[in-house]
């Protein structure tokens, strides 16, 4: 690739001026479509690579949002991000993608290359035992900034969250209307804010049933298939009585379903699972799955609305939305067995 092209080689080349290349290659100006268009084949042809990250220092501004999410093996960050990425690339901004594993290091490496490329913005999940101070940190890299799921411990930034204790109260008590005594809560870490907070909308449904509760009734595990389909036979070697199932994710509801056919149990029937998320998959899955809907792309299109707003407003109010948990039943629940 010749790295000697420049804009006058691509101006002559063109017909056009110099002027109206540059505008064209920073997408700026009043440019009609068809020389835009034009001039943009000619850069092709010519093999032009536009150094956007000089044109970035150079005007103190870029059109890179950063988007920093714990997991994109998981199917629920994975549409977030494209509700969120879709979004931004429709007002004209370019999605730079990280798996942060929710690793602070990892973080704070992500944070540093966004401050060194001057990016517009970041919308971000944030790592479990993220400090004030790294919050402070932050902020002072990305100005423009909007956390999701995860609530920041300081008020620093706009925010968009899901009523996880609606939500899992709401699990609960579609098991309990169908005859369910015995209702288990499997999945989530000890790391995890959300399943603090699910697990308070469980246990608020079963004791206000009147139903028994033990902590044996808890099952914590990872989101993954694998790590569900464990945390099952776990639970049910400990608790053989248990017949219905919150799960703190539909990736742990998933690898339930496979766990309780390896104990050659019939899942939404011998054994009811609800889910959270209502990702794409749900239901497709067999048996379909019973969840709490809070649409991953929606909390990605909310983002990145609120982020939009931010960069164009920089000294607007704090904004923080939170998405209202739907359940959506389906066939992995049933009445309970007598």
């Amino acid at each position: 690739m010749n790295q000697r092209i420049n804009i006058d080689d691509i101006a002559q080349a063109a017909g056009v001026s110099k002027a109206t290349v540059s505008q064209v290659l920073r997408n700026a100006g009043r440019i009609s479509s068809e020389t835009r268009k034009q001039v943009m084949q000619v850069a092709s042809d010519l093999g032009y690579v536009y150094n956007r990250a000089a044109a970035n220092l150079r005007a103190g501004q870029s059109t890179t949002i950063g988007i920093g999410v714990s997991s994109l093996s998981n199917p629920f960050f994975a549409e977030l991000v494209s509700g969120a990425a879709e979004s931004l690339e429709q007002a004209g901004f370019f999605p730079m993608i990280v798996n942060v594993e929710d690793n602070l290091e990892r973080q704070q490496r992500f944070a540093t290359s966004l401050r060194e490329n001057i990016c517009a913005g970041a919308v971000l999940c944030l790592a479990p035992g993220t400090s004030p101070k790294m919050l402070a940190d932050w902020k002072g890299a990305i100005r423009h900034s909007v956390m999701v799921l995860r609530p920041p411990k300081s008020p620093l930034f706009d925010f968009v969250g899901v009523d996880n204790t609606e939500g899992s109260a709401a699990a609960a008590e579609h098991l309990i209307s169908l005859g369910h005594k015995v209702i288990a809560y499997i999945g989530g870490t000890s790391i995890s804010s959300s399943r603090e907070a699910r697990i308070a909308g469980w246990r608020q449904a079963i004791d206000g049933a009147g139903l028994p509760f033990t902590e044996d009734l808890i099952e914590p595990c990872g989101a993954t298939i694998a790590d569900g389909s464990e945390a099952v036979r776990r639970t049910l070697k400990r608790r053989p009585d248990v017949t219905g199932i919150v799960c703190h994710q539909d990736i742990v509801a998933f690898g339930v379903t496979i766990g309780l056919r390896k104990l050659h149990l019939e899942p939404g029937r011998a054994v009811s699972v609800v889910g959270f998320d209502d990702i794409s998959m749900s239901a497709e899955w067999d048996p379909a799955l019973t969840t709490i809907s809070v649409t991953p792309r929606t909390l990605g299109v909310e983002s990145a609305r609120l982020l939009l707003r931010r960069i164009a407003e920089p000294d607007a109010a704090l904004q923080s939305i939170f998405i209202r948990p739907r359940l959506v039943v389906r066939d992995s629940t049933s009445a309970a067995p007598h």
